[in-house]
């Protein structure tokens, strides 16, 4: 009686462990991921997406369940039993990893090699498991033993799953931008990501697109990337500088300008008469310039930024003699959303 319940503790554990990093996995990692794979599958007007949108939980527990009922066939199969039974959980496992690969363009992005070791490392698991079985084991500290192995193989299938899935945390955080931008939440998505320290190409075309769409008064529409871009990490300024430049738009013209550090096209591409009010960026780039035009015109404004300036020239006067990627770290805290650190640091 005693073995049996023991048994049965051991299944129910395993079961709660595992519905509890499914479900994790799926609500809190992989939303961003279940949400585009679902534009993937369905069409915008399909009522099947719009309600599997809107019901994320539902849905994660939806799957967590047939994760769940996965450990069905494994265990008819694979047979395990007490510090073993974990193993069952093998073809759950995989079905977790299998269905959150998703890389932007294919829903089962995973390469050979992810493929080939995936199903060498469940091979050799379970014949492991199979020859520990087959030892005779006393009955000396069997609880403990019988925890301890469920629990290395638990953490061993969690591995699996993290190497099928995608995990990459740009892919992630340019799915739900893109959400955010085909919603027009522009500033939740100016908001998300940052303070983040990395990016990559299609994180920064995205906030540029977001930055030319969001809507202003009195000023020329688009212009709030003036104001805006270089507030955030930009992997890349020559590759977002070339494809702004493929975008028919003023304003995306003057940003690419400003990435390449051309101010001579900037400063001759601006229409000053049709800003009430300098972005921050364009004024700081036509500072760098000596613009006495605009000196004229925003006086204030102007002299607020020039001063900024002095102070980072002060800045990189006292480290003059030091290498230029400590001039860029020793600055990098004061001055990195300034278009002056850029200008002088860019890649």
């Amino acid at each position: 009686m005693e073995k049996k319940s023991c048994d049965k503790c051991v299944r129910w554990i395993c079961g709660l462990l595992f519905a509890a990093f499914a479900f994790c996995w799926l609500y809190f990692f992989q939303r961003e991921l279940l949400w585009a794979e679902n534009r993937v599958l369905f069409s915008a007007e399909n009522g099947l997406r719009i309600w599997m949108y809107n019901h994320h939980l539902l849905v994660s527990l939806a799957l967590t369940a047939i994760a769940l009922l996965l450990a069905l066939p494994g265990k008819i199969v694979l047979r395990f039993k007490k510090g073993l039974y974990a193993c069952n959980y093998l073809f759950s496992a995989a079905f977790l990893g299998v269905i959150t690969g998703y890389d932007g363009d294919s829903l089962f992005c995973q390469s050979y090699t992810v493929w080939i070791v995936t199903g060498a490392f469940m091979v050799v698991l379970f014949l492991i498991c199979k020859i520990v079985a087959s030892v005779p084991k006393s009955e000396y500290n069997d609880r403990t033993r019988t925890l301890a192995g469920n629990l290395l193989i638990m953490s061993l299938l969690f591995c699996m799953t993290g190497y099928l899935g995608n995990t990459d945390e740009n892919l992630h955080r340019r799915l739900r931008m893109e959400q955010l931008y085909s919603e027009g939440r522009y500033e939740d998505l100016f908001d998300y990501g940052r303070y983040e320290e990395e990016s990559d190409p299609g994180i920064d075309l995205l906030r540029a697109k977001a930055m030319l769409d969001y809507p202003v008064k009195d000023f020329p529409k688009g212009c709030e990337i003036g104001a805006l871009l270089f507030r955030y990490r930009i992997s890349d300024p020559k590759s977002l500088s070339r494809s702004l430049r493929r975008i028919n738009d003023t304003q995306a013209y003057l940003s690419a300008c400003l990435l390449d550090g051309d101010l001579d096209s900037f400063r001759d591409s601006i229409h000053l008469e049709d800003y009430p009010y300098m972005p921050t960026y364009y004024m700081q780039a036509l500072v760098l310039a000596d613009d006495s035009l605009t000196a004229a015109k925003f006086p204030k404004q102007f002299k607020e930024e020039k001063e900024l300036y002095d102070a980072f020239k002060s800045e990189l006067e006292s480290v003059k003699s030091e290498p230029t990627q400590f001039q860029a770290n020793s600055t990098f805290i004061k001055f990195h959303e300034s278009y002056f650190w850029f200008y002088t640091f860019r890649k």
